[in-house]
This record gives structure tokens, sequence and C-alpha cells, in this order.
């Protein structure tokens, strides 16, 4: 079963973008560019101005490496404290000196990620989502995103490692307000992949997880009427 691109749910909130203004005030422009771009670029995004929004996307990310240049120190973003204080023990166990910021500069990554999907560079996709997740290595929405890139490449297995991390990350990391659904989102994840090895019973099970959660959870139940047409039409 095909499925399309599912990244811009949930991109309205990202960044603590403003999609109702497209001009920002001269200090922040000064102060803050790489927020700057990236709120302008969200903003392109959302009026379909795909190619503007690549423009102010590579530009955020540009004044994001100079904040923060790879031979510096390790710079993780958070969305919640839970989530800071996870990267604050992952650093205090590798005897490393991080910062943990805001998720501006890998929100930039995830949507030029997104960017490079829709214009079919697959490639590029993939590098930006590797770029997000390294900053944020238990943000369920960005490990979802990867799993997406490799279930289009069909790699199956991958995709379901990437999905299984988000499915546990959402758990403890989301923010409150997106738990429920970047948990449900990475499960469908796990499922559909399963279907494509063949394993549905496994499959069947993990979207009946998610239908108890939210048993109206309408891609769970359209996954789960496919599965038994999978059957019917193998005799299984």
């Amino acid at each position: 079963m095909n499925k399309s691109v599912f990244f811009f749910s949930g991109i309205i909130a990202l960044c603590g973008c403003s999609s109702s203004s497209t001009i920002k005030p001269l200090q922040a422009v000064i102060s803050e560019p790489h927020k700057a771009h990236a709120e302008q670029g969200l903003y392109f995004m959302q009026t379909g101005m795909l190619l503007q929004a690549i423009t102010e996307f590579d530009e955020a990310i540009k004044h994001c490496e100079v904040k923060y240049p790879a031979d510096g120190k390790k710079v993780y973003t958070s969305r919640t404290t839970a989530e800071s204080l996870m990267y604050a023990v992952l650093s205090s166990s590798r005897d490393e000196s991080v910062d943990v910021v805001d998720t501006v500069c890998s929100d930039a990554y995830y949507l030029r990620g997104f960017t490079a999907m829709n214009t079919g560079r697959l490639r590029d996709a993939e590098g930006y989502l590797h770029k997000a997740v390294s900053m944020a290595p238990v943000n369920a929405m960005y490990l979802s995103a990867l799993g997406h890139i490799y279930q289009v490449k069909r790699d199956w297995q991958q995709a379901i490692d990437y999905f299984a991390q988000a499915e546990d990350a959402a758990k403890t990391y989301s923010p409150e307000q997106v738990r429920i659904s970047e948990f449900s989102r990475a499960k469908r994840g796990i499922g559909f992949n399963l279907i494509q090895l063949g394993k549905l019973n496994e499959a069947e099970a993990k979207y009946k997880e998610c239908l108890a959660i939210d048993a109206k959870d309408k891609g769970a139940l359209n996954e789960l009427e496919y599965i038994n047409k999978l059957r019917e039409q193998n005799n299984l």
C-alpha cells in the first residue's frame, strides 16, 4: 500500500514559529537570524511557496552552523524538561561539556528535509534528518521522519528501527500536547513496515496497540482492513 509523505503534520508547532507574521523586527533579525529565517521559511511552506521556503531554511541552517560549529561544544536541542535532563545525563556519562538549547536549528534541518523530500531529493532529505536527529536523538518527530525516509527507500528493517526508537522516545520525551500523536505515529510506522516484511501478525498487534490508544485511529483501522485482505488473497 502506498503512503504519502507525512512530514507536514505538527509542523505549525515547530520552532516557536509564528505563522501570522512575515516581517521580523530588525533587532530579531540581527540578534537571532537563524530563528528569523526559520520562521520565514515556515511561513512560506504554509503558504505553498516551497522554493522560497528552501531559501529561508538554507539561510537558517547557515547561521546555525556558524552559531554552533561542528568543531565546537556539543549542542543538543530539546522540547521538554525530561529531554533536557536526559541529554545532561548522557553528557555526564560521556564526560563531555554540552549546551542544551531550543529546537530552532534542529527544526530547520527537519523542515529542510521535508522540502528536499518534496522536491525529489531523497538523499538530501536523509542527510538533513540525520543532522536533526544528531542534535535531538530522542525527538520522536525527527526519528519517525527518518524512519519514513527508509520506508520510501524500501529498507523496511531500518525503517522499523527508527520508528521503534521514536515509539520509545515519545513515551517519555515528547511534549504532552503531541505525545499521543507521536506515539501512535511511530506505532503505525512499525506496523506498515512489518507488513512489507510479511509479518502480518506482528503488524496487526501493533495496529491494535494504536486502537487501544484511540479507537477511532483511521490509519490503524485502514491498515487492519488491508491486513485482512492480504490474508484472504493468500489464504492465510
